[in-house]
């Protein structure tokens, strides 16, 4: 039954019609509609966890029907209640026949009240359960027991750095990754495959004297246990918080481990996004505890907009949710130094998942200011598929820029 349900989830998150899913698990239509229904009712109550939807399915289809009765079961789906009704062949005299009659799995449900009247067919029961909820100190010394993140050493940073070849700074920027969004279960794999690309080919061409790796701007879709952002935004999830956590701490412990051996200085930048704002903080504050090597460098420190310059570069990095209209004021206005020194001026962000360069500038030429929108590797959900947001082309994007002439070439790689 557990493969079934995982079967039909899949075509659900594929969005195919009922007819071609049917026909690619080889059930009757009207039986795949009739489980499509029902898994699509419980996964509002009780989330994406496959295992809770089937015991969530059992409370419907476990009562006892070993009669000519009828079932059926009612959600408030706010309350996270279900009433149960039922029609049985016994007297039920206490809770725990309703209980044994119901087949009600009480490790996930708690009978709050019920109710019996005969009729001529029979007994009429109602009960109604609430979903009981996990104790979090079980559930975090669960998390602990399970997932001890580990302590890296890189023994060899810097070890791919070749001073035969021109001497370059790269800007490596994969915000809006959304671990833990729906569609997104894979997404560490074309983190992985980006970021072995774009590193492997910028150390070919050049010697990276400078490695500048931005972190955060939506890492993880969700902030709260109860599945929303930051602000209480619900957004669609495929995993719980604490597991979309353990995702990308596990997926950037092991980039900035891989990155540090490219660079003679790699430079961690943690900048904060609006889904995430609290657990990306703490996933970039834990990884500049725990990944050790000599030539990193950690800016891991709260701020929506930080600034690194290279020779005559001046980079800026924020994530692209606030207004970025006035933001040639802005950076020069908060590093004037910074500003006076370098010639070649761009802008970070993300926020938007999708490509976009915008130039802004001034009376003297030189001192334009680019703002460079980057795409993102994530997938599309159903509300981006809803609301018509689709099409933009996933990748990833690295960035080369020469001390005394700025940008020099523009890498990408795009997951299959």
């Amino acid at each position: 039954m557990l493969q079934k349900v995982r079967d039909v989830l899949n075509t659900i998150r594929a969005k195919r019609s009922n007819e071609d899913a049917a026909e690619r698990l080889n059930m009757d239509q009207e039986e795949y509609v009739n489980l499509k229904r029902k898994i699509l009712l419980v996964r509002q109550l009780v989330g994406e966890d496959e295992e809770e939807i089937l015991q969530a399915l059992k409370v419907i289809d476990n009562v006892d029907t070993s009669f000519a009765g009828t079932h059926e079961v009612n959600y408030d789906l706010e309350k996270g209640e279900a009433k149960i009704s039922a029609v049985v062949s016994e007297e039920p005299r206490s809770a725990e026949d309703i209980v044994r009659l119901l087949k009600i799995d009480t490790k996930e449900w708690k009978l709050s009240q019920y109710w019996n009247k005969q009729k001529s067919n029979g007994w009429v029961i109602s009960a109604l359960v609430t979903k009981i909820k996990p104790n979090e100190t079980d559930y975090f010394e669960n998390l602990i027991k399970n997932w001890t993140p580990k302590a890296i050493r890189v023994s060899n940073p810097g070890g791919f750095t070749d001073s035969s070849k021109p001497s370059a700074c790269a800007v490596l920027s994969l915000q809006d990754i959304h671990f833990g969004k729906e569609g997104n279960e894979t997404v560490d794999k074309d983190f992985e495959e980006t970021i072995k690309s774009l590193a492997t080919r910028a150390s070919a061409i050049y010697d990276l004297e400078k490695l500048v790796y931005v972190v955060g701007g939506d890492l993880i879709n969700m902030d709260t246990f109860g599945g929303t952002t930051t602000s209480g935004t619900p957004v669609d999830n495929s995993a719980t918080a604490p597991e979309a956590y353990m995702q990308a701490y596990e997926c950037l412990a092991w980039s900035v481990a891989y990155l540090s051996q490219f660079t003679k200085e790699l430079h961690v930048v943690y900048i904060p996004g609006n889904h995430d704002r609290l657990s990306s903080f703490h996933l970039a504050h834990a990884l500049s505890k725990s990944v050790y090597a000599g030539n990193i460098v950690w800016d891991v420190e709260y701020s929506e907009r930080k600034v690194i310059t290279y020779g005559q570069n001046f980079f800026g990095f924020e994530h692209g949710d606030v207004k970025t209209n006035n933001s040639l004021l802005v950076y020069a206005t908060e590093n004037p130094k910074e500003w006076g020194q370098t010639l070649h001026r761009t802008l970070y962000t993300g926020h938007l998942h999708t490509k976009r360069k915008v130039e802004y500038i001034t009376s003297d030429e030189k001192t334009g200011f680019a703002i460079k929108v980057l795409p993102s590797l994530s997938r599309t959900d159903y509300w981006h598929y809803h609301n018509k947001f689709v099409g933009n082309k996933r990748s990833g994007v690295i960035d080369i820029h020469l001390p005394d002439t700025g940008i020099t070439c523009e890498l990408t790689y795009s997951p299959v």
